[in-house]
């Protein structure tokens, strides 16, 4: 393993990956990426990887947008195999919430999103096993859809090392070593890396890396769960199925190849669930599994005949205001930060590997106004989003 490098990135899931092949894009240097398992062996593996453009702020719903585009020309831009699917993402929600949603469908529309509102017929048309319940309301976001989760890492990875970075899996990163408050190097489980720059990209883990630094990152490791099911072989769901986003039901709910379907919740139960990230149950609970059953078939009758599958659990690294720390680290010179996405960061990271390489070469973020997701907002009251929902799909 290399002794030196002009940039170190710590974790090897979408973030990481996605800030190495930006790096190496720009002409950064020497770069190594630094992963204590393998490559999106942690929460980009498990992720939904669901690629849609609805949120309630400009900067988030353009970083989404951002997203998409780049991952519907992913062999053109990155490399390797197609990643994307495009779907369509039904948004359902209760009647009291139809003054937020097209606000919020305004805002989307004003950047460049195709959604709009419609009706239950057209949802019919759409996807004719849905329903909507009385006094619900529905719109559709045509360009939306999901990425191969797996793909889009190793893609990425592949790109990185196609433009002279270097990978090292199953090495660990034991702290940050500094010099009169500045980067001075990495030591990891195989020797010492001197640099003077670190990216900290580790998911659940940054907090841990960043208390070697005297630095409290606001980060916690969250255990969530998603439930699977084998759809039915009738007619109807033979055809592609979109992706939803059921605010009256509080899920969500994708489909898998193998005529499967990954469903989670969107409400923010997970917080409750702090764990270690090195040691937790990955098996998601039969009660939970049992509930996400009985909610999707009050959406989509058809799956009353569908075949569990079991789950699995994955990790949010969840922030107060349920937003990334975009930023760099405070009072250590030569450390930034991409963590805290609160599992819904996917999407984000073509817009976020810009971002960060911005802020390491050219001294700021120029691409998005990414200073709303500092690291000190939390300490000084300026939550992203004030008394959020933390309805987020995984």
């Amino acid at each position: 393993m290399t002794k030196t490098a002009d940039v170190v990135i710590v974790g090897g899931g979408v973030m990481g990956t996605a800030i190495a092949h930006e790096l190496a894009r720009r002409g950064a240097g020497s770069i190594v990426l630094i992963e204590k398992s393998g490559l999106a062996a942690g929460s980009s593996g498990k992720s939904g990887a669901n690629i849609r453009c609805h949120y309630s702020r400009p900067l988030t719903t353009s970083m989404a947008l951002y997203g998409l585009r780049t991952f519907e020309a992913f062999p053109e831009q990155v490399g390797g195999p197609a990643v994307f699917t495009r779907a369509g993402m039904i948004v359902i929600a209760p009647s009291a919430m139809r003054a937020s949603l097209a606000a919020t469908i305004e805002l989307q529309k004003s950047l460049g999103v195709e959604v709009n509102f419609i009706s239950a017929d057209e949802l019919r048309d759409i996807d004719e096993g849905a329903k909507l319940g009385e006094g619900e309301i529905a719109a559709f976001e045509s360009e939306a859809g999901y990425c191969d989760a797996v793909q889009v890492v190793t893609s990425y990875a592949a790109a990185a090392r196609a433009g002279g970075a270097e990978i090292h899996e199953g090495v660990r990163v034991t702290s940050i070593l500094t010099e009169d408050k500045r980067v001075s190097g990495v030591a990891t489980t195989q020797g010492d890396i001197a640099t003077r720059t670190v990216v900290l990209a580790a998911g659940p883990w940054s907090a841990a890396v960043a208390r070697g630094l005297d630095v409290a990152l606001p980060v916690r490791s969250c255990r969530v769960e998603v439930a699977l099911l084998r759809t039915p072989c009738e007619p109807m769901l033979n055809r592609p199925q979109p992706l939803y986003c059921d605010f009256s039901q509080e899920i969500y709910h994708r489909p898998l190849p193998g005529g499967l379907l990954h469903i989670g919740n969107i409400d923010p139960r997970e917080v409750r669930d702090e764990v270690d990230p090195d040691n937790y149950n990955e098996i998601a609970g039969g009660a939970f599994i049992d509930e996400m059953r009985e909610k999707v078939e009050r959406r989509y009758p058809p799956y009353r005949h569908a075949i569990g599958r079991g789950g699995y659990a994955a990790l949010y690294s969840v922030t107060p205001d349920w937003h990334p720390i975009l930023d760099r680290l405070p009072g250590v010179e030569g450390a930034f930060c991409a963590a805290g996405f609160s599992g819904h960061g996917f999407k984000m990271a073509p817009a976020v590997s810009k971002v960060i390489t911005e802020m390491i070469l050219d001294g700021q973020a120029t691409s998005f106004d990414v200073s709303p997701l500092d690291a000190k907002r939390f300490d000084e009251g300026r939550l992203f989003v004030q008394g959020a929902s933390a309805q987020v799909m995984g």
